[in-house]
């Protein structure tokens, strides 16, 4: 029933999000999303998957974090296409769109360019993870991938890792020389393309993977001890970045435990082979942050951050970027 009231949509475009939002506030902003996790208050369901051609799919990922005595509620939902065709076309492989409502009225607050938020909180995830998982002196990086989400995983990791140096590994020399140039300018460290991607792996600290393959672009017999890999191209359960071998030999930690047994190919292939229990699995990412269980637990150790998305990132990013453009008088208000 309408009680004749008008209501009103804060619209923020990728422009806006990008003067509200740094990689390492989005970390911290997680990093209390985890712990709010970890501690019950939130709600967030299995994401919809909804087939829309042989190889294009699109999500639906809503989250609730409810009120606590520290912090206000939120919730909200992000409706996410995925189209491995685009590149083709000249279009963003992943494109959004996020609605973040009022969680005392379910009215709505704001529509966001998803997009970059969903690029974003992933980086940011990531970086996150290596906070515990890394040794604290990586410094050369590997990047498998040369589109949006490797800028993005870059530019997170750079902001919790001393990177010296990314070795890139990518298909089409073109787009990876322009990207390396990008990257060189936005990070301030050289940015060289490998045409041997194993020898890349052998010398890396951290080893981050973008990609849109199916099949393994990272072997365990080619990461050094030490090293830590961050994987979050695939995201279903018949493909995977990382062989089998790695993940027998890495101390594994995934974002949520109910996304990877769903989703992270990358763990439920090695599981389906009988090559690994899922007590392999050693924790999920909050456990991390609460301190439930350890990160890295020595120098040599390997270990594999595995992600393929998770609502409460979205609404944890959206929720931040909604209140600072509030504050700062940011954004385009839209009568509904």
């Amino acid at each position: 029933m309408n009680d004749g009231r008008v209501s009103s949509l804060l619209v923020l475009s990728r422009t806006d999000l990008e003067t509200l939002l740094s990689p390492v506030d989005v970390v911290e902003t997680l990093a209390d999303a985890f712990r709010r996790y970890a501690a019950g208050l939130t709600t967030v369901p299995s994401r919809g998957v909804t087939p829309v051609t042989d190889d294009a799919v699109l999500f639906v990922m809503p989250a609730v974090v409810r009120p606590g005595h520290e912090a206000d509620g939120a919730v909200g939902v992000k409706l996410v296409s995925v189209y491995p065709g685009n590149r083709a076309r000249g279009h963003p492989t992943i494109q959004a769109a996020y609605v973040l409502m009022e969680v005392e009225t379910g009215a709505p607050l704001a529509l966001l360019e998803g997009t970059y938020v969903t690029a974003l909180r992933t980086g940011a995830t990531s970086a996150l993870a290596a906070r515990y998982l890394a040794r604290p002196d990586a410094g050369r990086i590997a990047c498998f991938g040369a589109g949006v989400q490797a800028a993005f995983q870059l530019r997170c990791l750079a902001a919790v890792l001393p990177i010296t140096r990314v070795d890139l590994v990518a298909r089409d020399p073109e787009r990876a020389d322009r990207f390396a140039r990008l990257t060189a300018h936005d990070l301030g460290v050289p940015v060289t393309l490998r045409a041997d991607a194993r020898a890349a792996v052998r010398d890396a600290d951290v080893i981050t993977c973008a990609t849109t393959s199916v099949s393994p672009v990272v072997f365990g017999s080619d990461v050094r001890a030490g090293a830590h890999v961050d994987a979050v191209g695939a995201f279903r359960p018949d493909a995977r970045e990382v062989d089998t071998a790695l993940v027998r030999r890495a101390r594994v930690v995934v974002d949520t435990y109910a996304g990877a047994g769903e989703e992270a190919g990358d763990i439920l292939i090695p599981l389906r082979e009988g090559a690994i229990d899922h007590a392999h699995v050693a924790a999920e990412l909050a456990e991390l942050v609460t301190g439930a269980k350890p990160g890295r637990r020595s120098p040599d150790e390997v270990t594999l951050f595995k992600s393929v998305g998770f609502a409460l990132e979205d609404l944890a990013t959206a929720r931040l970027a909604y209140h600072r453009a509030r504050q700062r008088g940011i954004g385009t208000e839209v009568s509904l």
